[in-house]
């Protein structure tokens, strides 16, 4: 584990205090996770494939011989174009087609491919993800397993790791369709605040040691965090909160399930071309990205989701998990009784995409930068237009996002005629404004005037411990808006957007 450079003594001493820590993970597993037991089919089939040469009349796998497919071609863009993105947009940039083969040499033949396998997937693919985070992030000591993209791999975790009656730990605003998934096993959220940078810490240690069990049931001990461009907010945490949060974790033993599909989506990095020069583009990108909460992990404590849905396509439904290998087990056991392997195709694609024969990590790299420039060009418009259509009226403003795909567009309520607040709730701990049907009413002009925005209460995850000082539906004042459409989507969006802001105000 190579550390980055600390801003203070104070951070290096924590750093050392880590790396000398040990973690009971067994006491973080859920009652399903201790009484399952391997696939004992599986457990046979691995132990087959350390001898070459053994013969397997054991398992049920129709013979390559007999696969109706012999090759596959992917047409994907040539990374020698100086901007491969742009490139293949225009249909200006030459192509490559890098191919999988039944019965000819490639990085992963598809007789492995289309097989049966392991449930963390095969060990060309996860070799070249460990690779690729080894060059990101230097985790020390974890390792890769394969999901079904980060809501498979984070549903697994829930059921990894929960209970009924566990209370596990999340932003205020969430992508609540990940935490609905949770809801059914008996899960329930407790919120921290946020501001404009993220996650706040103090509440989080607030959270922690206020925390009583006697009336509360067991202390909280997974945080389900996005730390990048979080969604729905956008806002991306600063390095200081991650080192402050992964303190947090390690004083009160939380497992931290980072998921980070927006990770690779940076903007305004400042990349310099003499590194792309001299070292190429993965390490000249490995020095601007944000620093993971896997690249501290020396407890252990961290499961990190990543996916391709963002940087290559959302249909792909493939992603890596990221943790100590004892989870990593655990979740191959879940896996291996449940989904069953990652599907052959989009494993292939990856292995010869990575490949010698294919782009190869660095090229990958080149295809993320050039993907980056692309989107940040697109927010840059979207803040264009927004400025010049919408925040003119003072009847709202967005702050700029470092990162992702969205922008949290904030609603000026105050400026309503009909806005209106109370010194006490109308129930115990609720809100003491309109601001939520005010909303709604917004949200339902919106919609009629031809134009879908998502709500701040979709994704709003309610206190129930009633000690945030205030009720959720008094903050709902947002709507996520996306960046990453067409020029002309942007436009018309947001033109219709302050048009009828106007309107609801006036």
């Amino acid at each position: 584990m190579v550390l980055l450079p600390s801003t203070s003594s104070a951070t290096s001493a924590v750093d050392v205090g880590l790396k000398r820590s040990r973690v009971d993970y067994s006491r973080h597993l859920s009652s399903e996770a201790r009484s399952r037991l391997p696939n004992p089919i599986k457990s046979i089939w691995k132990t087959a494939q350390v001898k070459a040469g053994t013969i397997n009349m054991g398992n049920g796998d129709p013979h390559h011989t007999l696969y109706p497919i012999s090759e596959v071609n992917f047409v994907v863009p040539s990374i020698g174009e100086h901007d491969p993105v742009q490139s293949w947009r225009s249909g200006t940039g030459e192509q490559n087609i890098i191919a999988s083969y039944k019965d000819e040499p490639c990085t992963l033949s598809l007789r492995t491919a289309f097989a049966y396998g392991a449930g963390a997937g095969l060990k060309e693919v996860r070799d070249a993800l460990a690779d690729l985070n080894d060059r990101i992030h230097s985790p020390p000591n974890h390792t890769v397993s394969l999901s079904l993209g980060n809501a498979d791999a984070l549903t697994k975790c829930f059921r990894l790791l929960g209970d009924p009656g566990d209370s596990f730990l999340c932003e205020e605003f969430t992508f609540s369709a990940m935490t609905n998934a949770a809801l059914p096993q008996g899960i329930e959220w407790v919120p921290i605040r946020m501001d404009n940078n993220g996650l706040i810490p103090s509440d989080l240690e607030r959270i922690l040691s206020n925390w009583d069990e006697a009336t509360q049931g067991k202390r909280p001990h997974v945080l389900y965090t996005i730390p990048c461009s979080q969604n729905p907010t956008g806002s991306t945490l600063s390095l200081e909160r991650r080192q402050q949060i992964y303190q947090i974790a390690h004083d009160w033993d939380i497992i931290i399930l980072e998921d980070d599909p927006y990770f690779f989506l940076q903007y305004d990095l400042g990349v310099k071309q003499s590194t792309i020069q001299q070292y190429g583009y993965t390490r000249a990108l490995a020095e601007v990205l944000p620093r993971s909460f896997l690249s501290m992990d020396y407890d252990g404590r961290v499961m990190r989701l990543d996916s391709f849905s963002k940087i290559v396509a959302p249909g792909m439904r493939l992603g890596w998990i990221t943790s100590n290998s004892f989870f990593a087990e655990k979740l191959d056991m879940l896996t291996d009784s449940s989904s069953q392997h990652p599907h052959g195709m989009g494993q292939a694609f990856i292995s010869e995409l990575l490949g010698g024969g294919g782009w190869g990590v660095d090229g990958f790299m080149k295809w993320i930068l050039s993907l980056c420039n692309e989107y940040q060009r697109r927010r840059d418009l979207f803040m264009d237009v927004f400025r010049q259509k919408v925040a003119v009226s003072g009847f709202a403003t967005a702050e700029v996002p470092q990162s992702g795909m969205f922008v949290w567009i904030k609603i000026n309520l105050e400026h309503h005629a009909r806005f209106s607040t109370s010194l006490t709730p109308t129930a115990p701990g609720g809100p003491t404004t309109n601001t939520a049907d005010l909303m709604d009413e917004l949200f339902r002009k919106l919609l009629n005037s031809g134009l879908v925005m998502m709500p701040a209460s979709t994704f709003a995850i309610a206190d129930r411990t009633g000690t945030m000082g205030s009720h959720i539906n008094d903050r709902v004042n947002f709507f996520r808006a996306t960046f990453v459409g067409t020029d002309a989507t942007i436009r018309d969006g947001l033109t219709i957007f302050g048009r009828t802001l106007e309107e609801f105000f006036l």
